[in-house]
């Protein structure tokens, strides 16, 4: 089963909306894995994880088809993660869809105050139902694919998660807006053996550490996911969700990050689950 990365920027995207400085004007210049859209993912073509505004721009540039959707994820509710406006545009007036075509979505408090009402509907007028998550509960979500929340630290008082995936005995860990880990998270990782983590790189070549990475303690984080044992012997590190505030394009990343054998992720990237 295939995951599409289809976003593998920060809040602004990159090149930044409104921004000269000259990260963004080499991005326009030379387009291709420089042109960052909001992270988000799909795995087959049932499930989803994050929904923000680039996402009617992924559908179209990646040739997905959403009326296909039935699992949402969210990782947490900000407006680069979660525009509830999109949803809207499953109510009967803006889609063909069947009435008993329900997705489902899955996230925390802050998620569902959103959802809750949209454009003064109920979440039910769009064909959606809400499911709380449980940090570290599994989630089935059909055909062999498993779900488990696990806590970030990131967005303050949030409980902001980064899910692990599971199918026929393999392992993905989508992780951008991880911070450092709480230990809960890096207890349970060190009983999972990961087959691919994607980690956040928000600061590029500056410091991070509470609620976003940059590329120093990325390094880091797969040195401890090494010291725990959880990585398998040919696992995959990816590091994704760039600022445009760090200043390094690709190519600049790609050469830095390869001799601790991690890779830089691009937008239309796949993997396989």
């Amino acid at each position: 089963m295939t995951l599409t990365v289809l976003g593998t920027a920060a809040a602004e995207g990159w090149p930044a909306l409104w921004c000269p400085c000259e990260a963004c004007a080499q991005a326009r210049r030379l387009g291709g894995p420089n042109i960052r859209r909001r992270c988000a993912y799909q795995l087959g073509e049932r499930i989803h994880i994050d929904f923000g505004p680039d996402s009617f721009a992924q559908m179209v540039e990646f040739g997905l088809d959403y009326s296909l959707m039935e699992h949402l994820l969210i990782t947490h509710s900000h407006a680069d993660h979660l525009c509830p406006q999109e949803l809207n545009y499953r109510r009967a007036g803006f889609t063909d869809l069947p009435e008993d075509q329900v997705l489902t979505i899955y996230g925390n408090d802050a998620v569902w105050e959103q959802l809750r009402e949209i454009d003064g509907h109920p979440l039910a007028d769009c064909r959606a139902r809400f499911e709380r998550i449980t940090p570290f509960e599994s989630i089935d979500l059909g055909e062999g694919v498993v779900a488990t929340p696990v806590l970030a630290d990131h967005a303050g008082d949030e409980e902001a998660v980064n899910y692990l995936l599971e199918r026929e005995g393999r392992t993905l860990l989508q992780g951008n807006d991880t911070g450092w880990w709480p230990e809960e998270t890096w207890d349970a990782l060190g009983r999972r053996v990961l087959d691919v983590v994607i980690i956040e790189c928000t600061y590029g070549p500056r410091a991070g550490g509470r609620h976003h990475l940059g590329m120093r303690e990325v390094i880091e984080v797969r040195e401890e996911l090494e010291r725990l044992g959880a990585l398998a012997p040919d696992a995959r590190m990816i590091t994704t969700h760039f600022s445009h505030n760090g200043g390094w394009l690709h190519e600049r990343l790609v050469e830095h990050f390869a001799p601790h054998r991690i890779e830089v992720a691009y937008d239309g990237m796949q993997l396989e689950l």
